[in-house]
């Protein structure tokens, strides 16, 4: 793949993945901050079902041999011990103090909430800081051996089996997240039916946009490539770095995969542009949600809180490994054990850090929920 060639795919698939994460609402501060207070689970439904479709699709290429045809080589995120954990406390604590993560941040700024530009500042400089801090980390052995550990390798089971399986298995989750879902509460009471252009002008059901997104997962590993936002911002500071004359330590060389994934960076912020556009939900704000009130009346500190969720973000996902789509969304169908081992302690400690922060306000974050439905906060 040519570099031109890489770079448009990347901006392509990235746009697309944006476009769902808006429909979906994971731009939302109420979804994502209401999935950690596990007052709100819509977005981790649709995460469900993104990596059922991935797993069935991927599992089913492997069962029907077509898997080399099709250029399905599903990319296995290594196992890197401690480094899951250090990784996942910093992640998970700013993921509840932001209410974002690298793929929302992006497409929450595409959407018009420039707030989020703060965390995009924050995610760059988390960077640059893990290039320079690289040396001290593998130093000390934090970032050391990288084993390739899978659920399927570790039971001596073929991979397409158990992929599907697997997949099953989290369509299982996504029906019982959904049954005990407490938002269903705040769902509209408005039965009346709608036409078309209303349904797809509306934020869009957890199912379909689930599967669209394993879709999106598996084309990107067609193109030979990972669908991943914390490695695709590393690559995107990595270019940057590269084009003013001072190369990160972590990425050497330019190459094609460099640059798809760069190009998956960029490609968000225009596709949830254009949906929420087309969407009528574009609203240019620089003001944080109401929920934010709750956090703290100061807007310095709010906008700190967004700032610093940003580079924690990014230096808590470049020691783990991964962040909530390439250590979980496009992760999990590959059965790796560092996925589980990174996505399960930044979810543990997201939920933890999230009622922490919003102790004694929780009544305030539920009068917020109706009024952030009605303005797509």
């Amino acid at each position: 793949m040519e570099f031109s060639t890489a770079l448009l795919m990347g901006l392509i698939t990235g746009a697309l993945f944006g476009a769902v994460l808006h429909k979906v609402g994971a731009v939302r501060y109420s979804r994502v901050e209401g999935m950690l207070l596990l007052t709100d689970l819509k977005i981790l439904k649709f995460a469900f079902v993104g990596v059922a479709t991935a797993s069935i699709l991927y599992g089913l290429a492997f069962v029907f041999g077509v898997n080399e045809a099709l250029n399905i080589h599903p990319r296995i995120m290594p196992y890197m011990g401690i480094a899951h954990l250090i990784g996942g406390f910093l992640f998970g604590i700013a993921f509840a103090a932001s209410g974002l993560c690298p793929g929302t941040c992006l497409a929450r700024v595409g959407s018009g909430k420039w707030l989020a530009s703060a965390a995009v500042i924050g995610l760059m400089l988390g960077i640059v800081a893990y290039d320079l801090m690289y040396p001290f980390l593998v130093d000390t052995g934090i970032i050391a051996k990288k084993e390739p550990l899978t659920i399927y390798g570790i039971l001596g089971l073929s991979y397409g089996v158990v992929a599907i399986v697997w997949g099953i298995l989290f369509l299982v989750f996504a029906v019982v997240a959904d049954w005990f879902d407490p938002a269903k509460k705040y769902e509209s009471s408005n039965n009346k039916p709608k036409s078309i252009v209303e349904v797809l002008r509306g934020e869009w059901h957890w199912f379909p946009s689930g599967v669209l997104a394993g879709i999106l997962i598996v084309w990107a590993t067609m193109q030979g490539q990972y669908l991943g936002f914390s490695g695709s911002l590393l690559a995107l500071v990595a270019w940057i770095a590269d084009g003013i004359g001072h190369p990160l330590t972590t990425v050497p060389a330019i190459n094609d995969t460099i640059l798809w994934r760069a190009g998956l960076a960029i490609g968000v912020i225009p596709g949830a542009f254009i949906s929420s556009l087309l969407s009528r939900t574009l609203k240019f704000d620089v003001v944080p949600p109401s929920f934010a009130e709750a956090v703290t009346p100061i807007p310095w500190v709010r906008i700190s809180l967004v700032f610093f969720g940003g580079f924690f973000l990014a230096l808590g996902a470049m020691i783990g490994g991964g962040c909530t789509t390439g250590a979980f969304l496009a992760a999990y169908p590959t059965l790796s054990v560092g996925s589980i081992a990174m996505s399960g302690t930044f979810f543990i400690v997201g939920v933890l850090t999230a009622n922490i922060i919003y102790f004694g306000r929780w009544s305030r974050f539920v009068k917020s929920k109706p009024v952030a439905d009605m303005v797509y906060d």
